[in-house]
This record gives C-alpha cells, structure tokens and sequence, in this order.
C-alpha cells in the first residue's frame, strides 16, 4: 500500500514537472513578415513595395509593427497597439499617433466600437469577448472590423493584413451595423448609416450593404478565389470600385480597383495584393528589427 501511495505521489510530481516544463518552452513572442504590393496603373505602372515586420507578444501586451523603408539604414516606421480594461464589459486598445479604440460587450449581442454598435450572432459574440475582452487581442479585433467602415480603420489599418493565415469562419456573423462617422468639415456632426448582411444556408457571406456608403457583393467563386466587388464612398468628394479576389489557397487578398476622385475627375487605377507572410516563434523579443531579419531568414532579394 506503501509502495502504491508512493508511486502515486511520484507520478503526479512528473506530471506537474512536465507541464511546468512545456509552459516555459512556449515561445513568448511570434514575429511575422508580410510583403504588400501597390501598383498605379493609372499612366505608366508604378510599383510600391511595402514591408512589414510585426512583434506580437503571446500575452497580447504591446503589439509593433515595423514599416520598412526600401533603404534598410534608415529608420522604419513604427506602430505601437496596447489595451487597458475599462470594467469587466469595456476594454479600450491604444494606438500610436491615432485616436483610441473603445469596445464594449453589451446586450443582445451587440458589440459597441467607440460610437459604432454591431450587432453579431452568438457564437461570433462569445468568441470576440473572449478574445477581445478577456485575452486582449488587438488582432482578432483588427480581423472583425477588417471592412473598414469607422474613423477607426486608419488605427488599424497596420494589423489589417493576413498576419497568421487565419481563415474566415463561416460559423461567426455580423448581422447588421450602425456606423456613425465624424464629419470633418465641419464640427460636431456625423453621417450615419446602417449596413446589413445577407450569408446562404453554408454561411458564406453574400452582400454587406450600406446605401451609398458601403456595398460589398459576392460576384463568384472558382477553384482559387471567392470573387467580390466594393463600392465604397471615401468622402464627398472621391469613392473607390474594387474586384477583391480572396485567394483560398493562400488566404491572402488581392484588389483590383479605381479610385474616382469626383472634385478633379479624375480616375485613378490600382492594383494591391499581399505576395509573402513567413512567421516564426521565439522565446525573446527581439531587440532590433536587423535581429528579427536574421531570426526570420529575410535576403534582400525578399525586401525588393
């Protein structure tokens, strides 16, 4: 019985010494290069390459992300995202050089973003609050709002790529929205508008529309892409028509588009997709964005 007890005691220290030795091997950071590719087509084509390099902490504490300058000796610019909980409903992410981002929890599965309320199903609305809420994870909350409608979407614009090759839930719906964006031409007042969703029976969203605001509409799908036109009002003076071609192999994003700028008539011609992501963990943060190119493996060749 001795021997037993003995055996027993033995064999739960092992297993708490195991489990103890695989936290302290999960790697505390991921630190993921993405290649971004913008063409002007509208006289002769310019190609504008623009890498990223982005630092995400497994604890969700401060998120960077490098933008790289074509010259490697000079500086990049930097973006810094971090979050402080209000209450147990309400948690506000900051972002440097941009206006801050409130979100909270509230009833009926609405999700409020600053002066914005959502309104999603209850399987997205448990899964954001977890991960918005209780995790602090700026990117999922990048991801949800990734169609740009609030004054918001310039904050997040940096976090606004595939960062981690997630893939898109058809189980999570947004079923409607309330966007009320300010009106910088004059003060104190905002346009508002409601958008609204429609999915088939396998979840696979089939339009978002918001009057003349926003209008997003499923065109088709083949074996490599889901194919989507956006029309998408800029402000009163300019709006944008893009083809989205969201890769499935891939996950990444490509956009073909004209930008009409309704002041000057003028049309502007564009293309814009995402040609890398390589990603991998480590146990330290890096100190420098030369170190996280030589942990990541980067030639030049890959940056041009």
């Amino acid at each position: 019985m001795r021997k037993i007890l003995v055996l027993i005691l033995f064999s739960c220290f092992l297993l708490s010494f195991c489990i103890l030795k695989s936290k302290k091997k999960t790697p505390a950071f991921t630190i993921a290069f993405v290649k971004e590719i913008y063409i002007d087509k509208t006289e002769s084509p310019e190609k504008d390459i623009r890498n990223f390099i982005g630092v995400f902490p497994k604890d969700n504490d401060t998120t960077s992300i490098y933008q790289l300058n074509s010259d490697l000796t000079e500086k990049p610019e930097k973006f810094t995202f971090w979050s402080k909980k209000s209450n147990n409903q309400s948690i506000t992410f900051y972002c440097s050089g941009q206006d801050d981002v409130k979100v909270t929890f509230a009833n009926q599965n609405n999700i409020v973003v600053n002066n914005d309320i959502y309104t999603v199903n209850n399987e997205y609305y448990n899964f954001l609050k977890q991960k918005i809420l209780v995790e602090c994870s700026v990117l999922d909350l990048a991801f949800f709002l990734k169609d740009g409608y609030g004054d918001y979407s310039q904050a997040l614009e940096p976090l606004n790529k595939n960062w981690r090759n997630q893939k898109e839930n058809n189980i999570f719906k947004i079923i409607k929205a309330k966007i009320k964006n300010r009106n910088f031409q004059t003060d104190d007042q905002f346009f508002t508008y409601r958008i609204n969703y429609k999915y088939n029976k396998n979840g696979v969203l089939l339009s978002v529309s918001g009057g003349n605001s926003f209008n997003k509409n499923f065109v088709k799908q083949n074996n490599k892409h889901v194919i989507y036109t956006i029309n998408r009002s800029i402000n009163e003076r300019a709006s944008d028509n893009e083809y989205l071609y969201k890769n499935k192999k891939t996950l990444f994003d490509s956009i073909v588009g004209t930008r009409e700028n309704f002041s000057s008539a003028t049309t502007y011609y564009y293309t814009k997709y995402q040609s890398k992501l390589k990603f991998t963990r480590v146990n330290k943060k890096p100190k420098s964005v030369d170190e996280i190119l030589e942990i990541l493996a980067l030639n030049i060749k890959e940056l041009q």
